[in-house]
C-alpha cells in the first residue's frame, strides 16, 4: 500500500511540474516553439505571395473565422481588414477556440488551389 502511495504522489508531483515548467514554454495554447522568426504582414503575403514562398516567416493578427469543431484552421486578420487562412499543419493538437483574440503564428506560405494559406508551425493566443 505505502508503494502505491509513492508512486502516485511521483505521478501527481510530475504532472504538476509539467504544467509549471514545460507548459508554458510551448506557446499560449500549447502549439509548437517560436523561433523568433523575421515578421512580414498580412498585406505583404498577399500581394506578394512569390516572394514569400518557402520562406518561414511570423504573422500576427487577430484570430476570425476558425474551425468550430477542432480548432484545425482560422483566419488571421490585420487591422486593414485583409484576411489569411492558417492551417495548423503538423502540430499534432487542436487550437483552443479563440474568436477576436490576438495571435502570433509562425510558419510558412504555400500555394493552395488558385490562391495561398499559411501552415503553422508555431502558434501562441492571447
Amino acid at each position: 500500500m505505502k508503494a502505491v502511495v509513492i508512486v502516485f504522489g511521483l505521478a501527481l508531483l510530475g504532472a504538476l511540474a509539467w504544467f509549471l515548467f514545460v507548459r508554458p514554454a510551448v506557446g499560449g495554447c500549447g502549439c509548437g516553439r517560436m523561433k523568433g522568426l523575421p515578421s512580414a504582414g498580412i498585406g505583404q503575403l498577399l500581394d506578394r505571395p512569390s516572394e514569400y514562398l518557402a520562406k518561414d516567416v511570423r504573422i500576427q493578427g487577430t484570430v476570425g473565422r476558425q474551425c468550430p469543431r477542432c480548432g484545425c484552421w482560422f483566419t488571421l486578420r490585420e487591422p486593414g481588414g485583409r484576411e489569411l487562412k492558417v492551417e495548423a499543419g503538423d502540430l499534432g493538437e487542436s487550437l483552443p477556440y479563440r474568436p477576436g483574440r490576438k495571435a502570433t503564428v509562425e510558419g510558412r506560405l504555400i500555394r493552395f488551389g488558385d490562391g495561398v494559406e499559411f501552415v503553422a508551425a508555431a502558434v501562441e493566443i492571447d
